[in-house]
């Protein structure tokens, strides 16, 4: 068990949480952006950020570039100290493999309450999909990717995860509790989960669960448009092995002395 922290120095407006603010608007797709862009988009005042961005810069969290500012390099090092961080490089290249199969978009991704963080993606070229970019999350009980690891929860966990109101993200989102159960008992037995137009209307994804000790601390997904059509039992097989192989390889790095990075359910 993890040690417990206190929460009653938790003050909302602090200046912690107002530096988060900040580090929070920048993502894959707004990697450079000016004092003015950052205020904006956080809703602190010009002032604050500009305070913030100094103090930011000055522990190498943040770097000048151009006219704006980006991510530090040095905040690499702490990506890459998360233990999913391990997970992924063993799951490079058996997600390339089945992505270079398949010829669709792969994704890569973690369980964190009842959200699905997306971990890495390979994408087709030229190819019009949704497909959501590393660090985005997504409510886990309207993707295959969500659904596989949730399968995987202890009782107490599960309940936990369906306390909370399911919002629909599209028509076909499972919100009724006592389906979505069903649904994750087959996929607990069938190691595999399929989510038909239920994060986006035209985007169907089948995914497996990568297990390690009985937990399911990943996952992987194979996305299609649902002109597709449905899907068929090649692909389904070829999920299944390739979280099968880097659940083998990741276990490898595990026994190196590493076991407290995933522990087992109790």
């Amino acid at each position: 068990m993890y040690e417990q922290l206190s929460d009653t120095d938790e003050r909302p407006t602090s200046i912690l949480s107002k530096a988060f603010d900040v580090l929070a608007v920048f993502n894959a797709d707004q990697r450079v952006l000016t004092l003015t862009e950052i205020a904006r988009a956080s809703g602190l005042p010009k002032s604050t950020t500009h305070r913030l961005l100094r103090r930011l810069i000055s522990l190498g969290v943040l770097e000048p570039h151009g006219a704006g500012f980006k991510i530090g390099l040095s905040m690499r090092r702490l990506g890459s100290a998360m233990p999913i961080e391990s997970l992924r490089e063993s799951a490079l290249p058996h997600l390339g493999s089945l992505h270079r199969w398949s010829q669709r978009h792969v994704h890569l991704g973690g369980l964190r309450g009842d959200r699905v963080i997306f971990v890495e993606r390979f994408l087709v070229p030229g190819r019009e999909l949704p497909s959501a970019s590393p660090g985005t999350d997504i409510p886990a009980h309207a993707t295959a990717l969500g659904k596989a690891m949730l399968a995987f929860l202890t009782q107490d966990e599960l309940d936990t995860v369906l306390a909370k109101p399911m919002t629909p993200v599209t028509a076909k989102t499972v919100t009724d509790a006592r389906a979505l159960c069903a649904e994750l008992h087959d996929i607990r037995s069938q190691r595999f989960a399929v989510a038909i137009g239920e994060s986006h209307s035209d985007v169907s994804c089948v995914a497996a669960p990568i297990l390690i000790k009985g937990r399911a601390v990943s996952a992987i997904s194979v996305s299609m448009t649902a002109q597709e059509g449905g899907v068929d039992r090649a692909l389904i097989d070829a999920v299944r092995v390739t979280a099968d192989r880097i659940s083998r390889d990741n276990q490898q790095v595990l026994a190196q002395g590493h076991e407290s990075w995933f522990p087992a359910i109790d």
